[in-house]
């Protein structure tokens, strides 16, 4: 068995066919195939059939893939060893999240990691989070960061142990209300949602059904709530037209400290009498 079979499995199974992987990987589909068929006659096994549809893996198939993909890693920690050594580490990481973690989160980490990693560059790619895991699936990013709220937390947990993907919780925060100096709220110490019902909302979402906030959204829609909500798809954007307009931004408190410090005038957090965490 040589290591070459092992990629070519890997490029077949990131690429969903052997043509693709071929064109992909800079080398003949005939290569591929003889490979892979050198490797199913050594192993007594048909790794996977085509089809319709694509390449369908077989059961003894996928357990392949994932030993061959332990294998795999196994050796680029390996060609790693020196560096880590020598502290000179050195390297690419792709990383993936929503606009929001890109631009408030991601960002202000990669940069303190710059400080202290020089040699690692990063590439972060803005990603809708339910294309989230076909990315770390498929190779194209490394590590996704994903918020989990009421609506989506059972459907990522349960689909990252399916797929017996690594996860953290990096960390947790929870919904404020954040204002200006000069709007009404600014002063309370807490809000109800009956507080919230006079105001505009803007958020840094692209639209109401992304917003981690959407249970509350559908909570003041109850009690009547008739203002506008409107989604800008950026929280700094968001952020201006708050101070610009005077009205109530709804963001995770960890996301409001983290970009304040970033900009002349602040807006202020006011806790909801209801908590909801993130």
């Amino acid at each position: 068995m040589q290591l070459t079979q092992l990629e070519h499995l890997l490029a077949v199974e990131k690429y969903g066919s052997i043509s693709k992987a071929a064109r992909e990987s800079y080398t003949s589909q005939s290569s591929i195939s003889s490979s892979i068929k050198i490797l199913e006659k050594e192993l007594d096994v048909k790794v996977f059939r085509r089809g319709a549809k694509g390449v369908q893996w077989t059961e003894e198939g996928q357990y392949i893939l994932e030993k061959a993909k332990q294998i795999c890693q196994n050796i680029n920690d390996i060609k790693m060893v020196q560096s880590e050594i020598s502290g000179n580490i050195k390297g690419l990481i792709a990383l993936g999240g929503t606009g929001y973690c890109c631009v408030n989160l991601l960002g202000n980490a990669m940069i303190e990691q710059k400080e202290k990693y020089p040699n690692i560059q990063y590439s972060i790619i803005n990603i809708h989070q339910n294309e989230l895991i076909r990315f770390i699936m498929d190779g194209s990013i490394d590590i996704g960061f994903v918020q989990l709220n009421v609506f989506n937390e059972s459907y990522f947990r349960n689909k990252i142990e399916m797929l017996q993907l690594n996860y953290k919780e990096v960390f947790s925060s929870r919904l404020v209300v954040a204002v200006s100096e000069e709007h009404p709220l600014f002063k309370k110490g807490k809000v109800s949602l009956e507080d919230l019902l006079p105001y505009e909302i803007v958020t840094g979402m692209t639209k109401v059904e992304e917003l981690v906030s959407y249970v509350l959204i559908c909570e003041l829609q109850k009690l009547g709530y008739n203002k506008p909500i409107t989604c800008l798809g950026d929280f700094g954007v968001s952020r201006r037209y708050a101070l610009k307009r005077n009205c109530i931004q709804l963001v995770p408190l960890i996301a409001l400290e983290m970009t304040n410090h970033l900009y002349s005038t602040h807006l202020y957090s006011v806790e909801l009498e209801e908590r909801y965490d993130l």
